[in-house]
C-alpha cells in the first residue's frame, strides 16, 4: 500500500480521485498475482469502483499489436518452462487464440512450427538466449521480439483497461481470478 500511495502522490491524486484499478491477472508468480489482485480489489470495493484484471500475456501481445498477424507471448513459468499464450493481431488489438499453455523449449518451438505453415508469427515475452537461438532457426517466418520490448509495462495494462472502460466493457467475475496455465 506504501507503493500505491506513493504513485498517486506522484501523479497529485488521491485514493477518492480514482474511477478504476486495474491489475494484471497471470499467469505470474502465485503469491504476487494474489497480493496484487487482492490489493486491486480491496481497492475497487472500498471505493466502489470497477476493478479490471487483465492478462500478463495480453499484455505482452499488445506491447507489439502493430504486428499484423499471430502473436506468441511468453511468460516464465520456472522449472524450464514458460507459459505461452497465441494471439491474432490486426494492427490495433489483439485477440487471443485458445488457452494458455504451459511448454518447454522443445514444445514452444513445435508449437510455433505447427502453427506458422507458409505464414509468418512474432514471438514477444521472456525467452533466454537458447530459446531466441531456437527460434531464430525458422529464418524470417519467425520475428522474435528484442527484449526491450518483452517487458510487461504496466502503462500497456492500464491503457488496455482504459479502452474496456471506454467501451462500456465492464469487469466480469473472472477479472478478480489468477489466470493459470494448462497442460500443453
Amino acid at each position: 500500500m506504501p507503493a500505491v500511495d506513493q504513485a498517486l502522490d506522484r501523479v497529485g491524486l488521491r485514493p477518492g480521485d480514482l474511477t478504476a484499478v486495474a491489475a494484471a491477472r497471470g499467469p505470474g508468480s502465485f503469491t504476487g498475482l494474489r497480493v496484487g489482485l487482492a490489493v486491486a480489489q480491496g481497492m475497487a470495493v472500498a471505493l466502489q469502483i470497477p476493478m479490471f484484471g487483465i492478462g500478463s500475456l495480453e499484455v505482452l501481445a499488445h506491447s507489439v499489436v502493430w504486428y499484423e498477424g499471430p502473436i506468441w507471448a511468453t511468460v516464465e513459468a520456472g522449472r524450464g518452462r514458460v507459459a505461452v499464450g497465441e494471439y491474432v493481431s490486426n494492427g490495433a488489438t489483439c485477440t487471443q487464440v485458445g488457452a494458455v499453455l504451459g511448454a518447454d523449449l522443445d514444445s514452444l518451438v513445435r508449437l510455433v512450427g505447427e502453427r506458422l505453415d507458409d505464414g509468418r508469427c512474432a514471438i514477444v515475452g521472456d525467452l533466454d538466449d537458447e530459446a531466441r537461438r531456437r527460434l531464430a532457426e525458422f529464418g524470417r517466418r519467425v520475428w522474435v521480439a528484442s527484449p526491450a520490448l518483452a517487458i510487461r509495462r504496466p502503462a500497456v495494462l492500464a491503457e488496455l483497461a482504459w479502452r474496456r472502460r471506454e467501451r462500456d466493457q465492464m469487469p466480469g467475475l473472472d477479472d478478480g481470478e489468477p489466470i493459470y496455465l494448462t497442460r500443453s
